[in-house]
């Protein structure tokens, strides 16, 4: 039987959001209109292909899950899958639901599911070459316009060593409907293949069976067991009454020796509670992406048997790296770790722990120690920006049907950073991710330098007096033809800022005069110059900082 995929007529919220999209309101918001997102075919992609088909096309619920069909189409890297190619990588019965809180009322649905048997048992199968499991998760990615937010920071993760869901892009069809690009990820469960911790059962109620395995995390509702802490692993309606003490017992007695004097004895402080390394690792992830939903949001733990409690593993990327206004997520040039201190509502979401993790003394020494070791290895820029690029390049021919589909770029929607308006193309997207990571990862390195040039805690940064020479991140940026620089020296002299392409050959000079002493301010109009990423240098005597900035066209 053949099987095409159209675009079907949208539901009234869909449509609506997509006549503000395509440009219909543009007149308000000045913003050329886009393409619609009707009247184009899906007949094959270079990206696995998933139909999910639910019995008589019935919609899914939030929950529980409802029996369906799901066939996956993958004929090998480097081959094209056609819609119409036979189910070769799974063919039969799923359970499916909706999932997420915020994510589920977009447009565009994120779904869990779980591979079952005949006769609706549990099936562990292994999905385009990921290990033998039961649960997946159908990542809709809707608000990030590059698909690669998630995959980027659980490749950051593993660099570390640590486990993370791994990703795969796929495009999906459900009951006929095409719906663009999804990422098929792991679902957070104890496995060897996954959070590799013991398996817990009813019987496991004292001794040594008692301490673990255990996952839980921070989040904002479900069966929890106070101060926000949801359990994962075991659930909240299979977990003993004494596992569920045990643990909640273990986190209490960890966060108060934080609370006490002597949060940093071997014996009685955090190095006898905690992996100080899997919470260090934690923090660099989640810091060197800016992700805005970090430490008070889907932020996991674990413990094994015997084991002390670790950080993660990392979850739910699609607000950082400068993907979301909240937490100030444009913002290169502050901790996330130390927001709680001036925020009263983030000190009600964030455990306090992590705040006085990060300023005990050995701890953050350990913490610098890591970042100069990962920035040397996996971490380097180039490394980072291949895993971006060639992301992007996979995703390039599928990305215009799921723009087609969902009309949302050059579109301010959920909690959209400034600019969302200029940056039109998929293309754009990318590299105001990568001009993002490539500043955030720069101001780390200063922040984790013995000759850090901004003090640590205080904003944009504030002099000092040794330094001499402070160059601020210009403003706007990304920018569409001009944008701002400010610096700050301490003492009069000639002054030389110059903005260079990637090549490193200097393309304009901004500046190039005698300065007095203190801040100033210059206001750069890029001419005719290309759209892309730049870099600029500011010198003063022996003196000089570098900064990045995307030009958007």
């Amino acid at each position: 039987m053949e099987r095409t995929a159209r675009m079907r007529p949208s539901r009234i919220l869909n449509f609506a959001h997509s006549l503000i999209c395509a440009g219909l309101f543009a007149a308000a918001s000045g913003a050329e209109p886009l393409s619609g997102a009707g009247g184009i075919e899906f007949t094959s992609s270079n990206l696995p292909i998933v139909v999910i088909t639910t019995p008589e096309g019935s919609s899914i619920p939030d929950e529980p899950k409802i029996t369906a069909h799901m066939g996956i189409i993958f004929n090998g890297p480097g081959t094209r899958n056609a819609l119409n190619d036979p189910f070769n990588e799974y063919d039969g019965s799923i359970g499916i639901e909706r999932r997420g809180n915020v994510t589920q009322t977009f447009a565009k649905k994120p779904y869990a599911i779980e591979t079952r048997d005949e006769a609706g048992g549990n099936l562990n199968v292994s999905l385009l070459g990921l290990p033998n499991e039961n649960d997946w998760i159908l990542r809709a990615a809707y608000i990030d316009k590059t698909f690669i937010r998630d995959p980027l920071g659980m490749h950051m993760s593993r660099c570390l060593g640590r486990w993370a869901s791994r990703t795969i892009h796929c495009e999906l069809v459900l009951n006929g409907e095409y719906l663009g690009i999804y990422i098929l990820m792991e679902k957070i469960k104890p496995d060897r293949n996954r959070v590799n911790i013991e398996r817990m059962s009813p019987a496991d109620l004292e001794g040594d069976a008692v301490t673990g395995g255990y996952i839980y995390e921070v989040a904002q509702s479900g069966p929890d067991f106070g101060l926000r802490r949801r359990f994962k692993y075991p659930k909240g309606d299979k977990i003993m009454p004494q596992q569920a003490e045990y643990i909640r017992a273990y986190d209490d007695g960890f966060r108060t020796a934080m609370a006490g004097p002597h949060c940093a004895d071997p014996l009685m402080g955090y190095p006898a509670w905690i992996d100080s390394d899997s919470f260090i690792d934690e923090i660099l992830v989640q810091e060197a992406c800016k992700n805005s939903d970090a430490y008070g949001w889907s932020s996991y733990f674990h413990k094994d048997r015997l084991g002390r409690l670790g950080a993660g593993p990392v979850w739910d990327f699609d607000q950082a790296l400068s993907n979301s206004t909240f937490n100030d997520g444009p913002r290169t040039w502050e901790w996330l770790i130390e927001k709680s201190e001036h925020d009263s509502w983030l000190r009600q979401n964030y455990p306090p722990f992590w705040i006085r993790l990060f300023r005990e003394a050995d701890f953050k020494q350990r913490l610098v120690d890591r970042w100069r070791q990962v920035r040397a290895g996996p971490w380097t820029d180039s490394a980072l920006l291949a895993f971006i690029d060639s992301t992007a390049a996979l995703l390039q021919e599928a990305q215009a049907r799921n723009f087609a589909k969902w009309p949302i770029l050059g579109c301010s929607i959920w909690r959209s950073t400034p600019g969302a308006e200029e940056r039109r193309s998929f293309a754009l997207e990318v590299e105001y991710l990568k001009a993002f990571l490539v500043d955030r990862l720069e101001w780390m390195d200063r922040q984790l330098s013995p000759a850090s040039a901004v003090m640590i805690g205080t904003g944009e940064g504030v002099p000092r007096p040794e330094s001499g020479l402070v160059l601020y991140n210009n403003y706007p940026n990304p920018f569409n033809a001009e944008t701002t620089f400010r610096f700050h020296i301490d003492r009069a002299g000639r002054v030389r800022l110059g903005v260079y392409n990637l090549l490193g050959e200097e393309v304009d000079t901004v500046l190039d005069q005698f300065l007095p002493a203190g801040g100033h301010s210059v206001r750069w109009h890029a001419g005719s110059l290309p759209g892309g990423v730049y870099g600029c240098r500011i010198e003063c005597g022996s003196r000089r900082q570098s900064g990045k900035m995307t030009l958007l066209r």
